[in-house]
């Protein structure tokens, strides 16, 4: 299955964006951020389900329109220019893709270090930006506490 990709230069560097076609008109748009070290293609298996749920089992308005954006230096994606290409600015740069992509209203996932992305984004609360979801395999340790002192 193929993927429409382009290379848009984005806040001073080039990185490669994967777009699902739109199976569903009201498909709500989701930008998906891949881990590290990775790249988009650890994601190609959630797009069938996710842009056309219907061939899954699900229903036909849980569909999204998927951007899968390589981080600049990984993947498919130039190597930055310059330094500080942090969270933060990363997380810029995915929001003025969707915003040159045509999108008014979007919702953000990563994983392990789009994680860090994906939250920059929500602090940052670009416009359009309704909502995230992030997991990371970074999590503060637990000590267990004994039952006696």
């Amino acid at each position: 299955m193929r993927y429409p990709s382009s290379r848009p230069r984005s806040t001073g560097s080039a990185f490669t964006s994967s777009t699902s076609s739109r199976r569903t008109r009201n498909a709500l748009p989701l930008i998906i951020t891949h881990g590290w070290p990775g790249s988009v293609i650890e994601l190609l298996e959630v797009v069938g389900p996710l842009t056309d749920p219907t061939a899954h089992g699900g229903s036909a308005d849980d569909a999204f329109d998927l951007v899968l954006p390589s981080l600049p230096g990984y993947g498919f994606s130039d190597q930055p220019r310059e330094v500080g290409w942090d969270p933060a600015r990363v997380g810029r740069a995915w929001a003025e893709l969707m915003s040159r992509l045509g999108y008014s209203r979007y919702v953000a996932q990563g994983g392990d270090q789009g994680a860090s992305v994906t939250d920059a984004m929500a602090r940052q609360a670009p416009d359009g930006l309704l909502g995230i979801q992030a997991t990371s395999s970074r999590c503060p340790s637990i000590r267990r506490r004994s039952a006696t002192p």
